[in-house]
């Protein structure tokens, strides 16, 4: 346990640990301010934005469909589709309020005249969200877009009943809860528990992220984009059962590079826990390992953020075990400084 906290003190030199650490902390419902309260309640939602920014609008997309009939999309790209109307409330994510392609698709739903909520810590988008009078809602703290999911979220979902489109409670606390207790079982000086573990066994390797079932794809998208940008190595996700009709012929090929990580829910139904078994038989012996994680909690959006946060401390661990501070995207920086 020493040797960890030691390799802790000397790679995670601008302390994703504590970010990681206070994540549990973000998970409450902040308050929404009278001029968001009075817009009209919207035929759907569109949460646009890209890369760390977006992330909290799929993990909420995923929930509000088995709680709403209010239908949520995700656009991450440069510009929105044809049936974004006035009925449609658009939501621009951009936690640094720069993201160019988050700007161009928030003009875009302004000639449009749709009712539009700015999410951001400044930047352009306050800007312009002021100066046209349209409603923002800040995002918090000063710490890497792709931390911020658990506020992106949080703000999300109090926008959402604000408008009337989910029930009037705290679907939030029993996942506070059980992610604290997870903070303190992947600690370094506890040994990084189940966390460590994993991203030992995923070392020189390339994860591939299963998820169960479509229920799961956004937490797959999370899991992929955190190797991405905290451990610094390539990962590629599917989902069951479309893997199950293409994907699965080419493990017929050489997969030794492959490790799998398969994402797995209770709520699973017969016919899926008898494909995923069959999957797993047929995969075992042609790529270096496959790891199964369990959700936990009972309500759905705690099973989503249990399977987030262990995520989070794999990919942290991993950047840690390769030597490489998990903070630093100086390709992303660069790729934006040639744009």
């Amino acid at each position: 346990m020493r040797e960890i906290v030691k390799l802790v003190e000397e790679i995670d030199r601008e302390g994703m640990q504590s970010i990681l650490l206070s994540f549990p902390q973000q998970l409450r419902l902040p308050p929404i301010s009278p001029d968001i309260e009075n817009l009209p309640r919207p035929r759907q939602m569109v949460v646009v934005g890209v890369g760390g920014s977006a992330i909290g609008g799929d993990i909420f997309r995923t929930y509000m469909a088995r709680l709403s009939l209010c239908p949520v999309h995700v656009i991450r790209g440069y510009c929105l589709p044809l049936w974004v109307d006035p009925k449609t409330l658009v939501v621009a994510v951009s936690c640094s309020g720069r993201t160019q392609e988050t700007l161009a698709m928030f003009q875009e739903a302004r000639k449009r005249k749709t009712p539009i909520v700015a999410v951001t810590r400044g930047g352009d988008l306050e800007k312009a969200a002021l100066e046209a009078k349209i409603p923002v809602a800040k995002l918090q703290g000063t710490s890497p877009p792709r931390t911020t999911l658990g506020n992106t979220l949080s703000i999300l979902i109090a926008l959402a009943q604000s408008l009337d489109l989910i029930p009037q409670e705290d679907p939030l606390e029993e996942a506070k809860t059980l992610l604290s207790d997870m903070a303190r079982e992947f600690h370094p000086s506890r040994g990084g528990g189940r966390a460590f573990e994993m991203a030992e066994k995923l070392k020189g390797s390339i994860p591939l992220i299963y998820a169960g079932g479509p229920s799961l794809e956004a937490v797959a998208t999370r899991w992929k984009g955190q190797f991405n940008e905290n451990s610094k190595v390539p990962a590629f996700t599917n989902t069951f059962p479309e893997l199950g009709h293409n994907e699965i012929v080419g493990w017929e090929g050489d997969m030794n590079p492959f490790h799998v990580v398969l994402l797995r829910d209770k709520e699973e139904t017969d016919l899926q826990s008898k494909t995923i078994s069959a999957t797993l038989d047929l995969m075992r012996n042609r790529c270096r390992g496959v790891e199964e994680v369990r959700s936990m909690g009972e309500n759905l959006l705690t099973r989503l953020l249990s399977l987030v946060y262990m995520g989070d401390w794999v990919s942290y661990y991993l950047a840690i075990i390769r030597g490489v501070d998990p903070t630093p995207i100086s390709l992303i920086e660069e790729l934006k400084r040639r744009l």
